[in-house]
């Protein structure tokens, strides 16, 4: 694999665990850019499809930051492609909210501003608010099972593997994402566009474990769990606004 060209994936800034029970903060490193081009350089059908899942992790896991300029020519010499892929995965990106491309400047990662994030998570508020309903309505023994087994992964100290892709699928399977599609997919792309993950920040929330989320849906407890959905979002948009800068 080349070696990151100037200007693109040299400077990889760190990861923050914000534990927002305790005053203490503890730092871990990103994933280097080389990290994710290794590991997700096999099993895609595409190059296009390649590309897009390498720069999107790329900004989901704090290797690209707010801000950072997106240079085709060096992204594609790391990746080892030509731009045309290149081109096509920053648009789509572009549409997802996590990259912005300003005329005669080029593509950067989005910036986020805390008028950004305080609107996204409170239409979050009200999205998932209706998805724990038709949740409730909709589970079933087996889902249930599955849920409190993605819980208990989630929630465990000394866990290993990859925590954002088991956080998603924890809750695609919650809301039902193959029965709710529509409401699942923009409820993703909002957690995507202004997320803890966008910032390379791991909130570590000890007071809405996910596993107490699963007992109160499989109680049927639907004024618990929307109280529960909304006080976490609150506390990671709490976390999220104090990193940023006024704005």
């Amino acid at each position: 694999m080349p070696a990151p060209a100037p200007g693109f994936g040299s400077r990889i800034p760190p990861v923050t665990l914000l534990d927002v029970t305790r005053p203490a903060a503890a730092r871990l490193p990103a994933p280097s850019l080389n990290d994710i081009v290794d590991r997700l350089s096999g099993g895609y059908k595409s190059v296009g499809e390649l590309v897009y899942t390498i720069l999107r992790e790329a900004i989901l896991s704090g290797a690209l930051a707010p801000g950072e300029k997106l240079r085709q020519e060096a992204i594609a010499e790391t990746i080892g492609v030509s731009r045309i892929p290149v081109r096509s995965a920053l648009m789509q990106l572009e549409a997802e909210g996590l990259v912005t491309v300003v005329p005669h400047r080029g593509a950067m990662v989005t910036m986020l501003s805390a008028a950004k994030v305080r609107e996204t998570f409170a239409i979050r508020s009200l999205l998932e608010s209706q998805a724990i309903k038709l949740a409730i309505k909709s589970l079933t023994p087996q889902r249930a099972r599955q849920l409190a087994e993605l819980a208990d992964r989630l929630d465990d100290p000394g866990r290993t593997g990859d925590f954002l892709t088991e956080r998603v699928a924890f809750y695609r399977l919650l809301y039902a994402a193959d029965e709710n599609p529509v409401l699942v997919d923009l409820i993703e792309q909002l957690r995507s566009s202004v997320g803890r993950d966008l910032l390379g920040l791991r909130v570590r929330d000890h007071d809405h474990r996910h596993r107490g989320l699963v007992d109160l849906v499989v109680a049927k407890d639907l004024p618990g769990a929307r109280r529960w959905i909304k006080s976490h979002l609150d506390t990671v948009c709490t976390a999220l606004l104090a990193e940023l800068k006024p704005g």
